[in-house]
């Protein structure tokens, strides 16, 4: 070998020991080696009702059918349960177009009728008591 190579290298998990010509040993630190996680695949996500309180309760279709009139009004909106009893006399387009949702699901016509508008959306989401159950 001649005077200017390595003569041995040795490795251990956070430095690298090389003899240099002359006799010395050099240890050199190593960086850390850095870890990459890639998914294995698409993370699962379960839909969460974005306005359900922690703790709120969950219908059937059958228990929202048994509130279905003015003493009463229950309707599902987007897969929410909400008691619209109150906001009967008080609805901008007329006590009928709530008394038409009672005790069904209302998606279609709140959607039809209120569609991206914010206000309708969030004066229905103070109503809501739970979310529909399958």
């Amino acid at each position: 070998m001649g005077q200017n190579s390595v003569v041995s290298e040795r490795s251990t998990p956070d430095s690298v020991a090389t003899t240099t010509p002359t006799g010395s040993i050099v240890k050199t630190p190593t960086a850390s080696p850095s870890v990459t996680q890639v998914p294995t695949s698409k993370p699962v996500q379960t839909p969460v009702p974005s306005s359900t309180p922690a703790g709120s309760k969950s219908y059937s279709l059958v228990e929202v059918a048994k509130h279905g009139n003015d003493s009463s009004c229950w309707s599902v909106v987007n897969g929410q349960v909400y008691d619209l009893t109150s906001w009967i006399s008080k609805h901008p387009g007329g006590e009928a177009a709530i008394l038409s949702i009672c005790g069904k699901d209302g998606s279609s016509a709140f959607n039809d009728q209120h569609s991206g508008e914010r206000r309708p959306a969030n004066e229905l989401a103070g109503y809501e008591i739970g979310v529909l159950i399958n």
